[in-house]
């Protein structure tokens, strides 16, 4: 599994290895002009105005990567911002939003709302440009309602993604190490993979460090919720209501490539359905990851039969997994339950029942112990 053929740096993983651009060809002049005013437009009220303002644009001079993941940058924060600035979801999108949007999400094999890859993977830039990307060299590129809070709780998501990036090559080693490779192999990869666990969940704990909860409860989970019911119309691309999930870690390919290579099964509703759902929001190449490790391993099938030594690296792997899932989901109560003031199973950004989608979740990794 070449890790180049999935687009996966061998340092930054799942995150690009340079920032996007930080603005677009001139045509576009107009949807860069928006974004270091976007907060301030949705505070006065004036940024559904402003985005039905804008002239509608051709993607045909959007031609490279950066670029185009620039632009899906901007017109999925567009689209969320415009749905959900007022006092109730506007569910009609503009035309001048609408059309690029869903031509270029069609384009890219991406989904036309803000989404894990577009708030977290490449929404940012470097601090200093002489040094590497890391927590605390990155700030996002684009915010709806600003602040030290949002800015923290996406660069530090990233976060996530960066500490589990030297984990990906050990994935990639465990897939075809169990198809050919000695117990005593095995053994080690487990052993590697246990150990980088506990970066990812240092990471993960770092969010609590500049993100308040009640801030974040209020002020950003509002606006990476999906579409409402009856769903969304993109003006000019079609009259029918559209809805899709919102932006959620659950569309980070990251844990799902863990779970695919240890062979976790997530059978039960709502963890395993909505899990297989948003792989569609994953950039393409990284769901090609998830999929092809979750065909060809045989790292369970391996450890099943294989030495004592095997068997128990194999379930404290999976342990790390489940401690992980244990941390995410008390940072779902702090962040989303406690300041709801519900005692109710709340439904996170991606539309699932907290409780329920977490718990399960975690009852799927402890099942797989051999």
């Amino acid at each position: 599994m070449a890790l180049a053929h999935y687009q996966v740096d061998p340092i930054t993983g799942f995150v690009p290895p340079d920032p996007i651009p930080d603005r677009l060809p001139a045509a576009y002049r107009a949807w860069d002009a928006l974004v270091p005013n976007l907060s301030a437009l949705i505070r006065a009220r004036r940024l559904r105005a402003a985005l039905r303002a804008l002239p509608v644009v051709d993607i045909g001079e959007i031609q490279t990567e950066g670029d185009s993941e620039r632009a899906l940058l901007l017109l999925t924060h567009f689209a969320n911002a415009h749905v959900w600035s007022g006092d109730t979801p506007e569910l009609s999108i503009p035309r001048a939003v609408a059309v690029p949007l869903c031509a270029l999400a069609e384009r890219m094999g991406r989904q036309p709302i803000a989404h894990y890859a577009t708030t977290t993977l490449t929404n940012w830039r470097l601090v200093n440009t002489s040094e590497p990307v890391s927590v605390d060299n990155a700030r996002t590129q684009i915010q709806f309602l600003g602040g030290v809070d949002e800015d923290w709780f996406f660069v530090a998501s990233m976060g996530v993604e960066l500490a589990g990036a030297p984990l990906l090559p050990v994935v990639a080693h465990l897939v075809s190490h169990s198809r050919e490779g000695s117990d005593a192999e095995l053994t080690v990869l487990l052993e590697q993979f246990a150990q980088g666990m506990d970066a990812v969940h240092a990471a993960l704990e770092n969010v609590r460090t500049w993100c308040d909860p009640a801030t974040y409860y209020l002020r950003v989970r509002p606006f990476v919720t999906g579409w409402p019911q009856p769903g969304v119309i993109y003006e000019g691309v079609s009259n029918e209501p559209r809805r899709y999930i919102g932006g959620s870690a659950g569309q980070s390919a990251l844990l799902q490539l863990f779970d695919a290579a240890l062979r976790v099964r997530h059978d039960d509703d709502p963890a395993g359905s909505y899990l297989r759902a948003v792989r569609e929001y994953m950039p393409p190449r990284h769901r090609a990851f998830v999929e092809d490790a979750e065909r060809d391993t045989q790292v369970r099938e391996r450890a099943q039969r294989g030495t004592a030594a095997l068997q128990a690296t194999y379930n404290a792997a999976l342990q790390k997994i489940a401690d992980f899932r244990d941390a995410h989901m008390r940072l779902a109560h702090d962040y989303i339950v406690s300041p709801s003031g519900s005692t109710r199973d709340m439904k996170g950004t991606g539309g699932t029942a907290l409780d329920s989608f977490l718990g399960g979740a975690r009852r799927s990794t402890t099942d797989a112990r051999v």
